[in-house]
């Protein structure tokens, strides 16, 4: 099922064809430099992970694979509120498809998602101090540095956040 979709991007459900691309993206050590993810073992732990949505995310939403609009697959995201209930965005793309402005066409459209389907009042934006070029989409898409905290392994990480339009 598609979740949305933008000029050049459909988001939609992850499914388990998907856990060869799965297992390429996380077993990418520059792709997993400013995450807190180990790489999956083989075939079978990426599908496991396919599998286990619902419990990866307890309080609710979801993780979806990104593709291009030539069904090329290009990624995974997620929206997720955590046990506060704040809502928090990821996401991550093969290398081959960095500096290309997916980053930035994606948070924009996770962003009216988180809004208008799960009724956001703002999402957070995790990333590790040395991501520069996350903070960059994150910027470019509307979002504050909000302030300092833990992200995954990393104790000094940069929260920005993203306010719902008023209007």
């Amino acid at each position: 099922m598609i979740l949305t979709n933008t000029e050049r991007l459909v988001i939609r459900d992850l499914v388990p064809e998907d856990a060869t691309n799965i297992l390429l993206l996380n077993n990418d050590r520059e792709v997993l430099r400013h995450v807190g993810d180990k790489p999956f073992a083989d075939l079978a732990s990426a599908k496991v992970w396919i599998a286990d949505h619902r419990v990866g995310l307890p309080h609710g939403f979801g993780r979806w694979s990104i593709e291009l609009a030539d069904g090329t697959w290009i990624g995974r995201c997620s929206l997720r509120r955590d046990e506060g209930g704040e809502t928090q965005m990821g996401y991550r793309l093969l290398r081959s498809h960095w500096g290309k402005g997916y980053g930035t066409e994606l948070v924009r459209a996770l962003s009216t998602v988180g809004f208008e389907r799960f009724e956001a009042r703002y999402i957070l934006v995790k990333i590790a101090r040395a991501n520069a070029a996350s903070v960059r989409v994150a910027e470019k898409c509307g979002a504050r540095f909000w302030k300092e905290g833990l992200c995954e392994r990393f104790s000094d990480a940069l929260i920005y956040r993203i306010d719902r339009a008023k209007g």
